[in-house]
């Protein structure tokens, strides 16, 4: 095994620098750093579930002989609906009516009248003529995005802190991209004023929240520089959607600027408690977007998970308690870590970060947090900065202020033992 790989997923990157390309080689090095992991009990990353997401669970790792109860922070089911009987309800009638899966993608019998209502539903629900369902939420960004995008005429400019499935997006149209300073206004204007008379097409895409830091995207802003230069936009909604603007329509509806924006996307996984990607957009982008190979050659999102978004939607509108109580958490947890002296950068979201900024007591730390009954998933370089690295603590809607609390006392018996806050 080598050891000068700081990190398992450096892995393909350092040995290239060394000048090894052997797939098969480097499969091994992959492997043998994983084992090596497992032997020290620092592979985390297929710690599993034995009755899937919930706010607490029994919870296995690969190099564990039993499974442990925890309270579960790495799971994105922000409204805490997965297991709501209403929406298990209108799953089960779904199925029965419906039966498993569809077999085919959309263009060719995959959708039915179900699909249909729930596409024009996400239209109104976004303030657009049309929407296209995609089989994940990755898909409906990285199809569109390589759709949209064909060659030197189309520039596209991301967030420096965009999400995986953007970055495959861009790579896979075969267009420049180019990044911007994370939220920076002054950055994304230069870069638009020294390309935009350079190309045919310039699209921006950003994020309305941000994954890793839960910070916010200056959108108002964004859009008086579309109106100024007269780019495209395209927001991902993934991380907004269901707990912001009215109804949980999203950040885009709360800032009165749904109609600014080009294009707006958001997945099925996260609030809505299902499977599937969303873009809304003009009729004229529609029928350009059906020709995506995301959509032409995907399985379509099988019934009872198009069943189960629909009925979440139907919550979010009738019972608007649910988005506050997530809110209420949401302040309690953010204000308790603030009040211990807690590095949690920016966050505005449910997504709440605790900045270590050290890789060695990152480790260390999530292991003690396991043992302690906390499952999360500790965010370490390449995925963010050296400096940058952290935890990522997900609130959702099934939390009690019990498991918050559980969470607190830990993060503050081990944050003075670490030296990342001050002791009595």
């Amino acid at each position: 095994m080598r050891k000068d790989i700081p990190q398992i997923g450096m892995t393909y990157q350092v040995l290239n620098r060394d000048g090894v390309f052997n797939i098969r080689e480097i499969a091994k090095e992959y492997y043998a750093q994983q084992t090596h992991l497992d032997e020290m009990e620092q592979w985390t990353h297929d710690r599993y579930l034995k009755q899937s997401s919930h706010a607490r669970a029994l919870v296995r790792s690969p190099s564990a002989n039993e499974f442990k109860s925890c309270s579960v922070w790495s799971i994105n089911h922000y409204l805490g609906l997965n297991r709501h009987p209403y929406v298990i309800e209108k799953a089960k009638e779904a199925t029965e009516l419906y039966g498993t899966g569809c077999g085919t993608s959309a263009m060719s019998g995959g959708h039915s009248q179900l699909h249909k209502d729930l596409q024009k539903r996400f239209a109104k629900v976004f303030s657009k003529e049309e929407c296209i369902l995609f089989p994940t939420g990755f898909t409906a960004n990285s199809g569109t995005i390589a759709a949209l995008c064909k060659g030197s005429e189309t520039l596209i400019i991301i967030d420096r802190d965009s999400h995986a499935s953007i970055i495959d997006g861009c790579r896979a149209s075969g267009s420049r991209f180019i990044p911007f300073k994370h939220n920076s206004i002054q950055d994304l204007e230069n870069k638009v004023k020294k390309f935009s008379g350079k190309h045919i097409n310039l699209l921006v895409i950003v994020e309305s929240a941000y994954s890793m830091e839960g910070d916010i995207a200056p959108l108002k802003k964004i859009v008086e520089l579309k109106k100024k230069y007269g780019f495209l936009l395209y927001v991902d909604e993934a991380h907004t959607f269901g707990f912001y603007g009215e109804n949980g329509r999203g950040l885009c509806n709360q800032l009165g600027i749904a109609d600014d924006v080009d294009f707006i996307m958001t997945t099925l996984s996260k609030s809505t408690a299902s499977m599937g990607g969303v873009v809304a957009t003009s009729k004229e982008f529609a029928s350009f977007l059906r020709w995506s190979t995301a959509y032409l050659f995907q399985a379509a999102i099988p019934a009872a998970d198009v069943a189960v978004a629909d009925a979440c939607l139907d919550l979010m509108s009738s019972q608007p308690e649910i988005i506050e109580s997530l809110w209420d958490k949401t302040h309690y947890l953010r204000q308790k870590l603030v009040d211990l002296g807690f590095d949690i950068g920016k966050s505005e979201s449910p997504i709440v970060p605790l900045f270590v900024r050290d890789s060695d007591i990152l480790k260390k730390m999530e292991k003690e947090l396991y043992e302690e009954g906390v499952f999360t998933i500790a965010i370490q370089y390449p995925v963010v900065k050296a400096s940058e690295v952290r935890f990522r603590f997900i609130v959702n809607n099934s939390h009690a202020i019990e498991d918050i609390d559980h969470l607190v006392d830990i993060l503050s018996k081990l944050g003075k033992k670490h030296g990342l806050i001050k002791g009595l």
